[in-house]
């Protein structure tokens, strides 16, 4: 496994920074968010730049990584289909992390900030402090 390729059952299991570092090293989208969110756009073009941004994501490499991303920052919303992340609709996602996976999702988050107290735990030996956005 390289750092911007990672299979989904290993995104499912990684802490938030190397799930971000995987997003930063390989994700084709580059971070041009205004492809990926609605910005009030017309439905027409919305459903058009909706479907280029998920074509986008099937053929990159971080998707599996992008898609847990979004789901542990509760990214989608069920009434509203305003975003593409990791391939899939807001709608998706907010589905997956509020039917299908809450469980896993919840016991993934909080290993998450785990991590973070433990890596704020040794930095502070060190005379430093990590945030979130640091370890992620």
């Amino acid at each position: 496994m390289t750092l911007n390729r990672i299979s989904p059952e290993a995104a499912r299991l990684a802490r938030r920074p190397v799930l971000q570092a995987t997003v930063d090293a390989g994700a084709r989208c580059g971070g041009r968010n205004a492809l990926f969110n609605r910005n009030e756009v017309p439905p027409a073009i919305w459903a058009a730049q909706q479907a280029s941004a998920q074509q986008v994501c099937a053929q990159c490499p971080a998707r599996p990584s992008c898609e847990e991303l979004a789901l542990r920052n509760g990214a989608g919303d069920r009434a509203a289909d305003d975003l593409v992340r990791g391939g899939r609709t807001g709608q998706e996602l907010a589905v997956d992390r509020e039917i299908r996976q809450p469980s896993r999702l919840a016991a993934a988050t909080a290993a998450d900030w785990q991590h973070l107290l433990e890596t704020n735990t040794n930095a502070r030996t060190h005379g430093g402090f990590v945030t979130l956005a640091a370890a992620a």
